[in-house]
């Protein structure tokens, strides 16, 4: 893609972004007019009379809907990233958090927390993704050397192994089903702005992975070419893999578990885009962003929905559909 092709496509796909926000806004369970919504929005950023009116439509747009939003968009955004850092790491098509068991490890961690009372939810929510992430390495690990394929099958039986731990404590804890369903199905319906400051970190620590996109770009030739080079491809990895499983255990932490963003947003945009990670990233950043929030606009227009159970449903045919294309 050329450059002034790919400054169309930012321009192109911010106003995108910009429209399916305003209409975010706008759909639920109460309608709350287009008009409306730009006026309480607008006075909201120029004054603090919206804030203290005690009407429905401000209540609904400014505390409900607006960092529903934003947070929805922001998760994306980490997950679309993260996707596109894992398959560029790995040279795996099919890695991404969820194949790796990060996403596993950190639902693991938030419905141990729940279960037994424990305070901060999300930090056992992180902890579960970085313990997870450091035990899929030391298994799929050899000396100093690192087989993707090996990690991704790792990935792949230790997130089973979670996944029947959180079914075990569905069945010890039958009391608080209703807890464990948001961490495992996915869910914005608890959204609040408390939730903005982590999701804004983590979600520029996505975008500054454009920062590393040569490091990237030299992964994905191959290790041997990598480490020809210079670049110690293990080191590299290892650094890399920890600083995404972080920002998608974060992710998680708020969110619960939500599959097939990070798998088909950049298979999606890597046709648009190209391979170039500089170009890829900040696109499934963006897309990712979008994708979700399209999903979850779905998912309350459907009856309030778990957004999880909307992003399989249709990213599982999407992604066979790819599949199919490529063979």
């Amino acid at each position: 893609m050329k450059k002034k092709s790919y400054f169309a496509f930012v321009v192109a796909s911010s106003f995108v972004v910009l429209l399916t926000m305003c209409l975010s806004l706008v759909i639920g369970e109460v309608h709350v007019p287009l008009k409306d919504v730009v006026s309480i929005v607008f006075s909201y950023l120029t004054s603090s009379q919206a804030r203290d009116s005690g009407d429905v439509f401000n209540a609904i747009v400014l505390y409900v809907r607006l960092p529903r939003t934003i947070i929805a968009f922001l998760i994306g955004s980490i997950l679309g990233a993260s996707g596109v850092v894992y398959q560029g790491l790995l040279l795996n098509p099919l890695a991404e958090s969820y194949t790796l068991g990060v996403a596993s490890g950190a639902a693991l961690g938030a419905t141990l927390a729940i279960a037994f009372n424990l305070p901060s939810i999300r930090l056992f929510a992180f902890l579960g993704g970085i313990l997870t992430l450091s035990g899929v390495w030391a298994l799929s690990s050899r000396s100093r050397s690192i087989d993707p394929t090996r990690l991704i099958l790792s990935g792949v039986i230790v997130s089973s192994i979670l996944q029947a731990f959180m079914m075990l404590l569905q069945t010890l804890f039958p009391e608080k089903l209703g807890a464990f369903f948001f961490w495992i199905m996915g869910s914005f319906n608890s959204a609040s702005w408390r939730w903005l400051p982590g999701c804004l970190i983590a979600s520029g620590l996505a975008l500054l992975f454009l920062l590393l996109h040569r490091e990237l770009d030299l992964i994905s030739l191959g290790e041997g070419k990598a480490e020809t080079l210079g670049m110690n491809t293990h080191r590299t990895r290892w650094i890399l893999l920890c600083i995404v499983s972080f920002i998608t255990s974060v992710a998680v932490s708020y969110s619960g578990v939500i599959g097939f963003i990070g798998l088909i947003v950049p298979h999606l945009f890597r046709m648009i885009v190209g391979h170039s990670h500089i170009r890829l990233i900040f696109a499934s950043w963006m897309g990712g962003g979008l994708i979700l929030l399209w999903s979850d606009i779905a998912a309350r227009a459907l009856g309030s929905l778990p957004v999880g159970v909307l992003t399989v449903l249709v990213g599982g045919p999407v992604f066979c559909f790819l599949l199919w294309k490529s063979s």
